[in-house]
């Protein structure tokens, strides 16, 4: 019980951790979230080696190592994370896993997130109980649907195949719960995962023994590759700084610096972001949390490991436009959203429409600051203008030549990546600030390129670009 060890260390004022947190230079919070993370790769070890053949203590033995978590981590505040937990089990209990209890689930959970925000949020990067319990919410909401879908499924009536994947037809146990709730690997930032997917696990579903050489190596891989993030970031904000762009100093400077200042500031400020999903990922993965199915790899069948992914790093670095960044990026955060949130809404029958209002659901997720909404605005607008773009040029026979020209197609891809860099740069800046005065100042800094570029899209440019390749005399493909 490493946390509450280090607990009663700092009552008796004994705890390393601030004397650690000032030689590195990092908050206490900081620094017990990282030791946290770190912290599930051995209890993973722990667990195959004393824990797995104990069938009776494995959920027990997730219950407790996260509850030391969350005890290091919030102290006394953890009992919020217990609390939603304790609802969802009894509204299964007394109102059915069904519609009702989908809905109650929803709406409890949202409302018991965005109330933690409201109390706890600030201009900072707070790191508070609100961040396990945002995880969490997402969990919940998912099981309740999922549990609504094994009903559905029982009376014969149609489901997507991912839902069939997913949908239970029992409810989980309160111990099931529970454990579900504080598995140590990714009980603090994540990835979300099924309670399907945790069932299979404690069951003995998956090939823990006949692979564990494959998924040991996996982890390894995962672990180093996290390391490697954590060390890129901490020298990208050494030399890119949010501080820095909000100074007046940044403003002497020229405006294509500007622009790729702030560009080269998002993409190492994600880097945060991925080193914990790798961090965890390897954890998930040595756990054997992770497996997803069989591939054919030189003529035989192996196991895939890749099932808590978040984050596929290729895509994510070699992207040229936006969409190859959701692709890539929170993976799983992005899967509950299209699966429980935009599918689910398709009886608006408008895709735009429940595009919108899948990202604002995102954005209220994240918090109440105007920042968070103005990122997910961006998004929008992006997504918008790239796919009626795409939709436009890939039509023409001038796109597939100038793609089929060898020196042709590397120019396009510097200029894409200068472009997704930069304006990843705009999308985010308003996510780090939070505040209005603030991402206001940044955009005011850029004069505002991000508006010029994707608000006008639909009403000016894109008639422009229409009537333009016509007068040039650019034909369809032909068929």
């Amino acid at each position: 019980m490493f946390g509450l060890l280090i607990c009663l260390l700092g009552l008796a004022g004994l705890s390393p951790v601030p004397y650690l947190s000032s030689v590195i230079g990092a908050t206490e919070p900081a620094l017990n979230l990282l030791i946290s993370i770190l912290l599930g790769y051995p209890l993973a070890i722990i667990y195959h080696k004393y824990v797995r053949h104990h069938v009776e203590y494995r959920n027990l033995y997730f219950i407790l190592t996260g509850l030391d978590m969350a005890i290091f981590n919030f102290g006394l505040s953890m009992y919020h994370n217990f609390v939603p937990a304790v609802v969802i089990y009894l509204t299964t209990k007394f109102l059915g896993p069904g519609r009702d209890n989908a809905i109650v689930t929803f709406v409890f959970n949202m409302t018991y997130l965005l109330a933690g925000y409201i109390v706890t949020e600030s201009e900072d990067y707070d790191i508070t109980w609100t961040m396990p319990h945002c995880v969490l919410t997402l969990k919940l909401i998912a099981l309740s649907f999922d549990l609504w879908d094994g009903q559905k499924k029982l009376k014969g009536q149609e489901l997507s195949a991912n839902n069939k994947v997913t949908a239970l037809e029992s409810s989980p146990t309160f111990m099931e719960l529970i454990g579900f709730v504080y598995f140590p690997a990714c009980f603090l930032v994540g990835p979300i995962f099924s309670f399907r997917r945790y069932k299979d696990f404690i069951s003995d579903k998956f090939p823990l023994d006949k692979d564990a050489d494959i998924y040991e190596a996996q982890a390894l891989k995962r672990l180093g590759q996290g390391f490697i993030y954590l060390v890129a970031y901490q020298v990208g904000v050494s030399v890119f700084s949010m501080k820095y762009m909000l100074s007046d100093e940044f403003w002497d400077t020229s405006i294509i610096y500007r622009h790729f200042y702030c560009g080269l500031w998002a993409h190492f400020a994600l880097y945060k972001y991925i080193s914990c999903w790798l961090l965890t990922e390897a954890s998930c993965i040595r756990f054997g949390l992770s497996y997803n199915g069989t591939k054919s790899e030189d003529g035989r069948t192996v196991s895939k490991w890749d099932g808590c992914n978040n984050i596929k790093l290729l895509r994510f670095e070699s992207a040229t436009r936006f969409q190859h960044y959701i692709d890539s990026f929170n993976c799983n955060t992005n899967h509950f959203a299209a699966e429980y949130v935009y599918k689910r809404l398709r009886i608006l029958g408008n895709r735009n429409l429940s595009q919108l209002i899948t990202l604002m659901f995102l954005a209220l997720w994240h918090g109440t600051q105007s920042g968070y909404y103005m990122t997910f605005i961006n998004e929008f607008l992006i997504m918008y203008m790239e796919k009626e773009l795409e939709a436009i040029l890939v039509k023409t026979e001038f796109y597939e030549q100038m793609w089929n020209n060898t020196a042709i197609k590397y120019l396009l891809y510097i200029i894409l990546k200068t472009y997704t860099i930069v304006f990843m740069g705009w999308s985010l800046a308003p996510f780090d600030v939070k505040s209005f005065g603030k991402w206001w100042t940044v955009y005011s800094s850029l004069y505002f390129s991000g508006f010029l570029l994707f608000v006008p899209w639909s009403f000016l440019y894109k008639p422009q670009l229409i009537r333009a390749l016509k007068a040039a005399g650019v034909r369809p493909k032909t068929q």
